[in-house]
């Protein structure tokens, strides 16, 4: 941003009186911020106070105070002597207030673009045809919330020529007011889609809803109502041509002429709309940004950084345009840089230079000239961050640890949807574990407890004492449950202060004598009992001695009492359930009476968690639900897991020609076969080949045929076009998870936890 807002201006604009009386006060707000990590916290920042499920900016206000913050909105006010503090009801519709003031000051064209699919692609499609006949300002990646849209818009500055802004909606009523901040002067509709249909009458209802958007432009592109599309664009599936085709006729509109289109069409890139996280070699984290370098983009990848970097180094390679910015502009880059707090800095393209010399960081002329420094990294998380031009997704792909073509996309983001799904079921103060055993159901236990510390939840659960070791070797401090704890543990158990269940008086006994021989007091426990699961726990009839046994040890501490439930899954098996939830109440209710001091009591699973609101008591532990892997809910929650490979080879198969082991395909007529590299070593079982399974290949569904080979197997592609290096979806939001463990007469679960180790996780965000 860079804005020039009085204290003045900002009051007028909000409808307040001026906290401040001496006439000599001056402050001038260049940038806002909402998140107190922003590596642009300075006297010249207003803070914007938001409260989220996560976390609440009013707890952070002496934290960007001390860091030089001088104004704030805030809707609870706290004694800070050097923070002049405007008191709202509500901070977001102060901050629209601010962004819809700060539209109102450009006259240039500004498109607005909704729809339920594809508005990110079109809009980066948008820039990549335009950006060299006008000086655009667009929406950073998929800002097009309440809030994000609000924060795009005051991106705008005299220094521009053209706007791109997304706008999405999940409620009724909630476009009206991002019409209102963007105020467009022309429209792109991308079409409609099932996404948030329940919160809708009706598809009808949803689609008039988008349309709010367009009431005053001067003039609309709809996907649906486009002609046939002819131009050459390098993707074949169906929704990439209706999306070039989208821009194809908006940049007709906006007087370019059909042959420049046409040739910057053959040029479209791949479109990441999210922060890439893999694993890279020598224990490094890489973050593959490596698409965009506009300024809101190199601030969200930074803070993104700080959130995972933990006890790691802090790693910015960086590469910049030299016509990317006008002078102000590189004067707030300099600002970023210069407090983001970084290691290292590696810049990329000698148009840098400058940069590099008042930083005094490092400079290479080129990517290729990157690779031949064999530059090592350790123990380091690295953000690669540029324009495209300087093809920085090689060094992503160089630094990589694993080089498998095959990759299961975890999607961050709808994990964080879905995680906020169920805390918006709790009643408040009601706390949440989520589980990352067996390597967080086969996602990577590591990478999800860091993203799950980062979204504050209050406990992680694991299965084996290991599990915990492993998450506070990488950093995580939040309390650690271990399920099943072996007295071989008890060691590491006591030595990284991870919390134990005690299910048996038998594995009671051993750990009392441990910490009496270690002489410990008071170490967290967390008490089973079995309600009905018949599984580990303590019954009815061990309370008394169970009791006693508690008030007399004062080694250990009661930090909770739970047990599980069966069937939450099931409503037919309602009667059971709800037997086990009276039988948790009585028997963790003669603890509650007896043990002096205070617990949390928890039984409920995720299924539990939305079936049985009786069965909240003080904590609810979420397992698959994280993953929206509850069939139930599943049009409530989203899809996490995405299950990827690539088209290796393509053959064709004339009649009577048979095909892999067994000849269990046998070519009836001139077939064409794709060869993918994923094998039941990955996790692809056996049992779905011969026709068993299909997977997407650019949008068509392609029968797996033959059988299914430790490291390969084939697809038919006869009437599908796709070359070699096409992208082959497994499983994911085409095709199901849920259907394919109907196939093989198994669930989700077991599923997700056999993809191999070799298989890649990447974790988009």
């Amino acid at each position: 941003m860079n804005l020039n807002l009085t204290l003045n201006k900002i009051c007028d604009v909000l409808n307040l009186e001026n906290p401040v009386k001496d006439s000599q006060e001056r402050i001038t707000i260049r940038h806002i911020a909402i998140d107190s990590r922003s590596p642009r916290i300075n006297e010249s920042t207003l803070f914007v106070a938001l409260k989220g499920n996560k976390s609440d900016g009013h707890n952070h206000l002496k934290e960007i105070s001390d860091k030089g913050v001088r104004l704030a909105i805030v809707a609870r006010p706290i004694v800070a002597e050097n923070l002049i503090q405007l008191v709202v009801e509500h901070p977001l519709k102060a901050l629209q207030k601010l962004a819809t003031a700060h539209r109102a000051k450009f006259a240039y064209p500004v498109i607005a673009i909704t729809g339920s699919n594809g508005k990110t692609i079109v809009k980066e499609w948008l820039y990549h045809v335009l950006k060299d006949d006008f000086n655009i300002v667009r929406s950073p990646k998929s800002y097009n919330s309440q809030l994000g849209v609000a924060l795009s818009v005051l991106e705008m500055t005299a220094h521009h020529s053209l706007a791109i802004f997304e706008a999405g909606i999940s409620e009724p009523g909630e476009m009206d007011i991002l019409e209102g901040i963007i105020q467009p002067t022309a429209g792109i509709f991308t079409g409609i889609g099932d996404a948030h249909d329940a919160n809708f009458e009706s598809k009808s209802a949803k689609r008039d809803e988008k349309y709010k958007l367009f009431k005053r432009t001067k003039w609309l592109i709809e996907a649906d109502a486009l002609h046939t599309f002819n131009s050459v664009v390098p993707f074949s599936d169906k929704a990439s041509f209706a999306n070039a085709s989208t821009v194809f006729e908006t940049a007709l509109k906006l007087g370019l002429n059909k042959e420049d289109i046409d040739q910057k069409l053959k040029t479209l890139p791949a479109v990441s709309m999210r922060l890439e996280q893999m694993q890279g070699q020598n224990n490094c984290l890489l973050i593959n940004d490596a698409y965009t370098a506009d300024l809101t983009a190199l601030e969200i990848g930074l803070a993104h950084l700080n959130q995972i970097a933990g006890v790691k180094s802090k790693v910015l390679v960086l590469g910049l345009s030299s016509h990317q910015f006008g002078l102000t502009e590189k004067d707030v880059l300099h600002d970023i840089l210069s407090t983001a707090k970084l290691d290292r800095i590696i810049f990329i393209g000698e148009q840098n230079k400058q940069l590099q010399t008042d930083l005094a960081h490092e400079l290479l002329p080129s990517a290729a000239a990157f690779l031949e420094a064999n530059i090592v990294f350790e123990n380091a998380v690295i953000l690669f961050k540029g324009a495209r031009e300087f093809n920085l997704e090689k060094l992503v792909g160089h630094y990589a640890e694993k080089k498998h073509v095959t990759q299961l996309m975890v999607n961050l983001a709808g994990m964080r949807h879905n995680l906020n799904f169920f805390r918006n079921e709790l009643e408040k103060g009601c706390k949440t574990l989520v589980m990352v055993k067996a390597q967080s159901y086969g996602t990577g236990m590591v990478e999800i407890a860091q993203f799950l510390q980062n979204e504050s939840v209050d406990y992680l659960g694991v299965a084996y004492a290991d599990e915990g070791v492993e998450l506070r070797k990488a950093g995580i401090h939040l309390p650690i449950l271990v399920m099943n704890p072996e007295r071989v543990a008890f060691e590491d158990i006591v030595k990284y202060d991870l919390e134990p269940s005690i299910y048996s008086f038998q594995i009671l006994q051993s750990f009392l004598h441990h910490l009496i021989l270690k002489q410990i007091q008071g170490f967290p426990v967390h008490i089973k009992l079995d309600t009905g699961m018949n599984r580990l726990g303590f019954g009815e009839l061990d309370i008394k001695e169970l009791i006693e046994t508690l008030q007399s040890q004062p080694e250990v501490h009661v930090k909770s009492v739970f047990s599980h439930l069966a069937v939450a899954d099931e409503l037919n098996e309602q009667t059971f359930t709800f037997n086990q939830i009276r039988r948790f109440e009585i028997m963790s209710g003669k603890l509650k009476e007896l043990i002096p001091y205070h617990f949390d009591r928890h039984l409920a699973n995720s299924s539990g968690t939305l079936n049985f609101k009786t069965a909240h008591h003080d904590m609810i532990r979420i397992g698959i639900g994280l993953y929206g892997l509850i069939e139930d809910a599943k049009n409530r929650l989203e899809n996490v897991l995405t299950f990827n490979t690539e088209i290796s080879q393509i053959k064709l198969l004339e009649a009577g020609d048979s095909l892999g082991y067994g000849r269990k395909f046998v070519a009836g007529e001139l077939t064409k076969v794709a060869i993918i590299p994923v094998g039941y070593a990955d996790g692809l079982r056996r049992a779905l080949g011969q026709g068993n399974w299909y997977m997407m290949v650019n949008g068509e569904r392609a029968e797996v045929i033959g059988t299914v080979c430790m490291d390969m197997c084939m697809l038919d592609i006869t009437n599908i076009a796709a070359t070699v290096g096409d992208q082959v979806q497994i499983f994911g939001q085409e095709n199901s998870i849920f259907e394919m463990a109907k196939h093989l007469y198994t669930i989700p679960y077991e599923i997700i936890s056999s993809i191999s180790s070799r298989v890649h996780r990447v974790y988009l965000d």
